[in-house]
């Protein structure tokens, strides 16, 4: 903070408490030198415009215990006044700066609306078709870097904007759904339904601001799509273990033709929460456990009980990180329902609709 009685006309100065000799050195890369007053501390001479090139240098040369254990502030008062070591006293750690600026793209994402989405493919292992599409949330920055679905939850993560996020990425992946132009009745690939979507949901969010999901729900239908079309995709799942109003709402949606998936069985999520505590129509088994599964007796054995138990609770099973020609045609042969990973097809702006041929994969295995 700077001292309102200082006068504004005097330099503005960064200071700060480096953590260690380490640090010290790396600021000084960038300039910064030891105050005269209390040689433990440095500062660099700037202006209120170089300031943001500055955190966002160190928020990217700093380690995070540098940034945590650091301490900075911004002052008018002279270099040789004591009035600047009072008002370091109210010095805060680096990192309450370093991580606002470096995730500063974050927030003209949101505030822009530059999300934008690609829909990898979700197929029917036993026919082929393409039966969906996972929505996965991409941005660009004004400067044209892209950035991936991971790097925008690390972003709203660290800058507390995880339910923002998530109600900005839901509500323009609807649009971008309607604006595909598919309607109920036509025909996709090898298939006499329209695709389903697969849309992800954070539930606590949902715990958060019911309304904001129930205008998503309304959204569905204003903009001409069929509940039959979106999949809910949720994570962390134990949310709904422990409260009953999501429990009925779900239960609600169902009833008006919206399914929903669970991810990550066997990654983030227990068994036991599918078959017990929470029943979805999808279940979308997780990559670590997949991988592998060609070859490894272990996860084959896991994947045969999991599958048989979903099958007799009719649930459909999905199988995510299909990479290899091995895994694709266990999973297959073993009547797993769907398929999803990069031995299938990656994500793109557009929706592929070419059907896989599993006679490929059937010969490589």
């Amino acid at each position: 903070m700077i001292h309102p009685e200082t006068p504004l006309t005097n330099p503005l100065n960064l200071v700060v408490q480096p953590h260690d000799l380490k640090t010290a050195h790396d600021l000084s890369l960038i300039g910064f030198q030891p105050l005269p007053l209390v040689p433990r501390l440095v500062y660099l001479a700037t202006s209120r415009r170089q300031l943001t090139e500055a955190f966002v240098w160190m928020s990217q040369t700093l380690s995070e215990t540098s940034q945590l254990y650091s301490r900075y502030c911004m002052t008018r008062s002279p270099l040789d006044s004591k009035a600047l070591l009072v008002e370091f006293l109210d010095a805060q750690p680096l990192n309450t700066i370093t991580e606002s600026a470096r995730y500063a793209w974050f927030l003209q994402v949101l505030a822009k609306r530059s999300l934008f989405f690609k829909y990898q493919p979700l197929f029917d292992l036993q026919q082929g078709h393409v039966i969906g599409y996972e929505c996965l949330a991409r941005a660009r920055c004004a400067e044209g870097r892209c950035y991936s679905g991971q790097q925008l939850i690390d972003a709203a993560l660290s800058l507390n904007l995880l339910r923002e996020f998530d109600d900005a990425a839901r509500t323009f992946c609807i649009e971008s759904i309607a604006q595909l132009g598919l309607s109920p009745t036509s025909n996709h690939a090898l298939n006499s339904k329209p695709p389903s979507f697969f849309i992800n949901v954070l539930p606590n969010t949902i715990l958060h601001d019911t309304k904001a999901f129930e205008q998503s729900v309304q959204q569905v239908l204003d903009l001409g799509l069929q509940p039959q079309q979106i999949v809910f995709e949720l994570t962390e799942i134990e949310t709904l273990i422990h409260n009953s109003d999501l429990h009925g709402l779900i239960h609600r949606l169902r009833a008006e033709g919206f399914r929903f998936a669970v991810d990550d069985l066997c990654g983030n999520v227990g068994v036991d929460h599918y078959f017990m505590a929470f029943q979805p129509d999808i279940m979308k088994l997780d990559r670590h456990l997949v991988s592998g599964c060609g070859q490894q007796t272990l996860k084959q054995v896991l994947l045969k009980s999991l599958l048989r138990s979903a099958h007799e609770l009719n649930i459909q099973v999905l199988a995510e990180g299909l990479e290899t020609s091995a895994d694709i045609e266990f999973c297959r042969t073993l009547g797993v329902d769907y398929g999803q990973g990069f031995g299938l097809a990656l994500p793109e702006r557009a929706l592929q609709t070419q059907p896989l041929n599993l006679f490929k994969f059937a010969t490589a295995s």
